[in-house]
């Protein structure tokens, strides 16, 4: 099981990635590398923190992580 802070760290690193990218074509990049890669608890665990604040996301992250909660039925 992946901690929080590694898993934070990690989706900060793939937004940081796609930052180059127009906003909602980034966040779309970044939701399917969740789906292709980590597996769905991680995904879970995202949500989770996202849902206690996700003081730690950046903005991109988190609107990632938005979307991912919806498409999980948070």
């Amino acid at each position: 099981m992946t901690d929080t802070a590694t898993l934070v760290r990690m989706v900060n690193q793939i937004a940081a990635n796609m930052a180059h990218l127009p906003h909602d074509q980034a966040v779309a990049q970044i939701v399917t590398h969740l789906r292709s890669f980590w597996a769905p608890v991680m995904r879970a665990d995202l949500v989770a923190y996202l849902d206690d604040g996700g003081l730690d996301l950046t903005p991109l992250a988190a609107s990632a992580a938005e979307q991912v909660r919806a498409e999980v039925g948070h």
